[in-house]
């Protein structure tokens, strides 16, 4: 299990988007994902089947922004 603090966790690219990860926790520990994403503010979870692990994380969207 593992939580990461607030705005400092690592950058993923997961399907060329990249992520914010807030937290990473084994899918047997979880028994609300849903609650769970609300709790943590996430707006984003995977579930890893390979690892065994929910994902919780945050979208990162790109800045719209003109030169002047």
């Amino acid at each position: 299990m593992k939580r990461y603090p607030h705005q400092c966790g690592p950058i993923e690219y997961i399907n060329n988007i990249p992520y914010q990860i807030v937290a990473r926790y084994p899918i047997t520990d979880v028994k609300d994902a849903q609650l769970l994403k609300d709790w943590l503010g996430c707006d984003t979870i995977f579930k890893s089947n390979r690892q065994n692990i929910f994902i919780f994380c945050n979208l990162i969207e790109d800045v719209n922004w003109k030169t002047i």
